[in-house]
C-alpha cells in the first residue's frame, strides 16, 4: 500500500481546499452574473415602463394643450353644435399648427371632433408637424376629415367615454388601440360642461414616436405584435442575439374591449460587461493561484520547521534503533509546536525506558540469576565470538565443562535452598581463580562451563587443577561445613574441534571420563566417545521437543488378578525421537529432572492423561489412570490446584485418578510431601508407592500416609521365576501390605508362570507385557474392545484362566 508523504499530504489537502474555493469563485461570478442580469433587465424593464410613461405623458399634456384653447374658444364650441365641419376643421388645424409650432416632442396623427350624440363633426388627419404633408401629402379641411372619418381609430374607446358615468364625463379617458395593425395610443377630453358640447378625440400613432425616444435613451427599441409581427424595430437593432446582447420585453395591453397585445422590446450590448466578467474571473482564479502557491508555501515552510524536521529527526533515530540497540537512551533534540514538542519528549522519555529495560532483559536473558553469572546463552554467543577470533588470529583455547559431585544429594537432603546457596558459593570460588580474559559461566543445574583463551594441554591442564584445587575447602552453607569436589571435561581448539557443537559435545564426553578417573579432569579423547547423542545434545533436543510437542503417552493396562478384569491403565510417557525413534523415560527423565525441563511436561502429561479418562469413560470403560510425579512435581507450590483444575475441566472423577510416587520421592521431604499426599487424597485421588522394595522407607512409615497401593518393582516380580528370595519378599510385602489395608500390584508381569504365583500368593492386580504392552490411546481402545482381558469385565467368573489362554 502505497504511503502519503506529510508534506505531500498537506500540498494535497491545500490544493483540493483551493480547487474548491476556486470552484466557489467560479460559482459565485456566475450568481453574480445572473444577478447582474437580472438586476439590468429589471432596470431596463423600468426604462420601458418610463419611456411608455413619459410618452403617454407627453400626449396626454399636448392633448390638454390643445384641448384648453378650444374648450374655452365659444365659436369653436358653438360650431361643433352646429355641426359646421369646415369651421370645425380648421380651428383643429390652426390650434394643432400652434401646438406644433411650440412643440413637436410628440407626434399627433389624428385629431376627431365628436358632438354630444357621439355624432362625428370634424376631423383633422394631416400632419401635425411640418413633415407630416411631405410624407403623406394628405390635405386638410372636409377631405380630410372624411378620409380620417373612413376608419376612425379606437372608437372602443369613444364609445366607453360616452358610456361613463356623468359623475366622471368632465375626466379624460386614455389608452392603446389597434387599427389597420397599427398601434395607437388615444386620449379623449370632454367639450363644453361635463361634455354638454362633445368631445375631442386625439389619437398618436406609438412606432414614430418611439424612435425619438429611442435617441434618448441611447438603446434600440423593437414594438412587435404579440404573434410576433414586426411593428417597428430600430436600424441599430442587432441582427443576431447572442450572449453579449440582453434583450428586455414589455408588454403593452390594448385597450379593455380588445384583446390584442404588444411588446416593446429594448437590446442591449452587454459584452463589454461580458468581457469585464470574464477578465474579473481570470483575475479571481490569478489570485487565487498566488494565494494557494503562497499558502502552500508558507504551510511547507512552517511544517517543516515545526513537525517534519523534528519528525524527520525521531524517524532517523528510529532507525538507528532498529539497527543498533546500543541507540537506546540516546536523546533527540526536538524543536517545534507542543505536540511534536511534547512528542519528542515522550520519544526520550520512553527510549530511555527502553534502554534500562532492554539492560534488565539482557541481564535476565544471559545472566543467571542464582549465581550472577552468565547463562548458556551468552556462553554461547561469547563461544561463537572465540571461534572466530581464534580461527583469524591462528590462537588456541580451552573448553572446560564442570559437573559437581554428589550435588543431588545434598540438594535431595539439605534442600534447594542449601543447594542454590553452594552453587553461589562455588561460582563465586570458580570467578576468583580465572583471569580477565576467561569467563565462567552457569549451563543449569550443577554444570559450569569455562572459556580460557590461549591455552595449550600443558596449561589446560594446570588450570583445572587449579580450578579443582578452588573447590578443595569446605563450602561453609548456613553453619554447615560441605565439602563438593567436581569433574572437568576439557576440550581444546583446534585440537578436539573447530566448531561450537563438536567443542560442546566433546567436553561433555570428556567430563563424563573425568568422573571415572582419580585426577578430577579429564581431556577428550576419541575412544571414550562411543555413545550418542551425548548429554548435551540431548538436553538441547529435549528442549526442542518440549516445543515440538514429541512426547506421546502410552498406556499400560492393569489387571485384577482374582477376576481377570482389566482395572486401570498406567501412563507412561514416551518421546518420539524424529531419528532415534521412541525413547524411554530411563533415559531422558534423570535429564529432565536435573534441569527443571520435567516442570514443562507434567503439566502436558495430566492434562493428556485427563482427557484419555474422560474418553474411556465415554466408551463406558471406568479405568483408573495413574500418573507418575517427581519429587519436584509433589512439591510444587499449585499442585492440588492444577489437579482439581483439570479434574473440573475434563469433567473426570477425582476417584478416576491415581498418583505413582517412588519412596525416594517420599523420603527427600517427608513433611511436606506427607502434606501435598494428604490434600490430593482429600479431593479422593488414589496414592499409590512405585517401585516399592528398592528404597528406604518401611510399611511402618507408610501408615501415616494416605496410601491406597503398592506396586512392588519390578525386580522381585521378574526374579519370582528362578529365584526363591524374589518370590519370599513378594509374598512377604503382600502379606504386610493387606495387613495394613493396602492393595498389591505386581509390576513386571513377563509370562503366565510368573502370573500365576502372584495370583496364588494373593496379589491384587498385576501388570506386564504378558498382559499387555504400553499402547497408544487408540490402540488401547482396539484392545478394550478385542482383547480376551477386557472380555472378563463381562463374564468375570471365568477369570484368571481364559484370560491366560488368550
Amino acid at each position: 500500500m502505497n504511503r502519503l508523504s506529510m508534506r505531500l499530504s498537506l500540498v494535497v489537502t491545500i490544493l483540493a481546499m483551493g480547487a474548491l474555493a476556486i470552484l466557489l469563485a467560479i460559482e459565485a461570478s456566475r450568481v453574480y452574473r445572473d444577478l447582474a442580469e437580472t438586476q439590468q433587465r429589471e432596470a431596463l424593464t423600468e426604462q420601458l415602463r418610463f419611456i411608455v410613461h413619459d410618452l403617454r405623458g407627453a400626449f396626454e399634456g399636448k392633448a390638454r394643450e390643445l384641448a384648453t384653447p378650444l374648450t374655452r374658444d365659444s365659436a369653436f364650441l358653438a360650431a361643433v353644435r352646429a355641426h359646421r365641419h369646415d369651421t370645425v376643421t380648421r380651428a383643429l388645424e390652426r390650434h394643432a399648427r400652434a401646438l406644433t409650432a411650440t412643440s413637436s416632442a410628440t407626434r399627433l396623427e389624428k385629431i376627431y371632433v365628436y358632438d354630444a350624440a357621439q355624432q362625428l363633426v370634424g376631423a383633422f388627419a394631416d400632419g401635425i408637424e411640418a413633415r407630416a404633408a411631405r410624407q403623406g401629402g394628405r390635405g386638410s379641411g372636409i377631405a380630410g376629415a372624411s378620409r380620417a372619418a373612413a376608419l376612425p381609430p379606437c372608437q372602443s374607446l369613444q364609445l366607453q367615454f360616452a358610456r361613463r358615468n356623468p359623475a366622471e364625463a368632465d375626466k379624460p379617458l386614455s389608452g392603446i388601440c389597434i387599427a389597420e395593425r397599427n398601434p395607437y395610443y388615444a386620449v379623449v377630453l370632454p367639450l363644453g360642461v361635463r361634455g354638454d358640447t362633445g368631445s375631442l378625440h386625439l389619437v398618436m400613432d406609438l412606432a414614430p414616436n418611439l424612435a425619438t425616444a429611442e435617441n434618448a435613451l441611447g438603446m434600440p427599441l423593437a414594438l412587435a405584435f404579440g404573434d410576433g409581427t414586426r411593428v417597428y424595430r430600430s436600424v441599430r437593432w442587432p441582427a443576431a442575439v447572442d450572449e453579449n446582447t440582453l434583450v428586455v420585453s414589455y408588454s403593452l395591453l390594448a385597450h379593455a374591449d380588445s384583446k390584442a397585445y404588444m411588446n416593446l422590446s429594448l437590446a442591449r450590448d452587454v459584452r463589454a460587461f461580458n468581457a469585464r466578467l470574464a477578465e474579473t474571473r481570470r483575475l479571481i482564479l490569478f489570485i487565487a493561484a498566488i494565494v494557494i502557491a503562497l499558502a502552500i508555501a508558507i504551510a511547507l515552510a512552517v511544517l517543516q520547521k515545526t513537525a517534519i524536521d523534528p519528525l524527520r529527526a525521531l524517524t532517523a533515530q528510529l532507525r538507528k534503533l532498529r539497527q543498533d540497540e546500543r541507540h537506546l537512551g540516546q536523546q533527540v533534540e526536538v524543536r517545534g509546536n507542543t505536540e511534536v514538542i511534547e512528542l519528542g519528549e515522550g520519544f526520550n522519555e520512553m527510549t530511555t525506558r527502553l534502554q534500562s529495560l532492554y539492560q534488565n532483559l539482557e541481564s535476565l536473558a544471559f545472566t543467571d540469576p542464582l549465581t550472577k553469572l552468565p547463562n548458556r546463552a551468552l556462553f554461547r554467543q561469547r563461544l561463537e565470538e572465540a571461534l572466530a577470533g581464534a580461527r583469524r588470529d591462528h590462537r588456541p583455547f580451552a573448553l572446560f565443562l564442570m559437573d559437581l559431585d554428589h550435588f543431588k544429594e545434598i540438594n535431595d537432603t539439605l534442600g534447594h535452598r542449601v543447594g542454590d546457596l553452594l552453587l553461589a558459593q562455588v561460582a563465586e570460588r570458580l570467578r576468583q581463580r580465572l583471569r580477565q580474559a576467561d569467563m565462567v559461566a552457569r549451563l543449569g543445574g550443577d554444570e559450569f562451563a569455562v572459556l580460557l583463551p590461549g591455552l595449550d594441554t600443558r596449561h589446560a591442564a594446570m588450570a583445572a587443577k587449579l580450578l579443582l584445587q578452588a573447590l578443595h575447602d569446605p563450602f561453609n552453607v548456613e553453619e554447615q561445613n560441605l565439602s563438593v569436589g567436581a569433574s572437568v571435561g576439557i576440550a581444546l581448539y583446534p585440537d578436539h574441534g573447530v566448531d561450537l557443537h563438536t567443542l560442546m559435545q566433546r567436553a561433555d564426553v570428556a567430563m563424563y571420563a573425568a568422573k571415572r578417573v582419580n585426577d578430577g579432569f579429564a581431556f577428550y579423547d576419541a575412544k571414550l566417545d562411543t555413545h550418542a547423542p551425548s548429554r548435551f545434545t540431548l538436553l538441547g533436543e529435549l528442549r526442542q521437543a518440549l516445543e515440538r510437542r514429541e512426547f506421546r503417552l502410552f498406556y499400560q493396562p492393569k489387571v485384577n488378578l482374582a477376576s481377570g478384569e482389566v482395572t486401570g491403565v498406567e501412563a507412561l510417557v514416551r518421546w518420539k525421537h524424529p531419528r532415534n525413534g521412541l525413547v524411554l523415560p530411563d533415559v531422558f527423565i534423570p535429564l529432565m529432572e536435573q534441569t527443571g525441563m520435567l516442570r514443562a511436561l507434567t503439566p502436558w502429561m495430566l492434562d493428556e492423561a485427563l482427557a484419555q479418562s474422560h474418553a474411556l469413560t465415554q466408551q463406558g470403560h471406568t479405568l483408573t489412570v495413574a500418573l507418575n510425579l517427581s519429587a519436584r512435581d509433589l512439591l510444587a507450590p499449585h499442585l492440588v490446584e492444577t489437579f482439581a483444575e483439570q479434574l473440573e475441566a475434563h469433567g473426570v472423577a477425582a476417584s478416576q485418578i491415581e498418583i505413582e510416587i517412588t519412596e525416594s520421592t517420599l523420603m527427600s521431604e517427608r513433611e511436606r510431601a506427607q502434606d501435598a499426599l494428604a490434600r490430593l487424597a482429600e479431593m479422593g485421588i488414589k496414592i499409590a508407592i512405585d517401585d516399592f522394595g528398592v528404597g528406604y522407607s518401611s510399611l511402618a512409615y507408610l501408615r501415616n500416609l494416605p496410601v491406597d497401593t503398592i506396586k512392588i518393582d519390578r525386580s522381585f516380580v521378574i526374579g519370582m521365576g528362578y529365584q526363591e528370595d524374589n518370590a519370599a519378599i513378594v509374598h512377604t510385602s503382600v502379606d504386610l501390605a493387606h495387613n495394613l489395608g493396602l492393595d498389591v500390584v505386581a509390576e513386571g508381569v513377563e509370562s503366565d508362570d510368573v502370573l500365576r504365583r502372584l495370583h496364588d500368593l494373593g496379589c491384587d492386580a498385576g501388570q506386564g507385557n504378558f498382559i499387555s504392552r504400553p499402547l497408544t490411546a487408540d490402540e488401547l481402545q482396539v484392545w478394550l474392545r478385542q482383547s480376551s482381558w477386557a472380555q472378563n469385565k463381562k463374564s468375570p467368573a471365568r477369570g484368571l484362566g481364559r484370560a491366560a489362554r488368550r
